[in-house]
């Protein structure tokens, strides 16, 4: 699992664990899955409302 640096345009920022983070464009939302690739419940995320997604090494 990698950590991640989520940055949202109100300027809040989050780190989230997850394997990967994806971008959905047909369902408009960012979907974080396990180094399975099972997405993770109780994680949404709109697309819209962040400014970057930085991975942390």
């Amino acid at each position: 699992m990698i950590d991640y640096k989520i940055i949202f345009e109100s300027g809040v920022t989050e780190t989230i664990t997850a394997g990967s983070i994806e971008l959905n464009d047909v369902l408009d939302k960012v979907e974080v899955k396990d180094d399975d690739g099972n997405e993770i419940d109780g994680v949404y995320l709109n697309f819209e409302d962040i400014s970057a997604i930085i991975p942390q090494s």
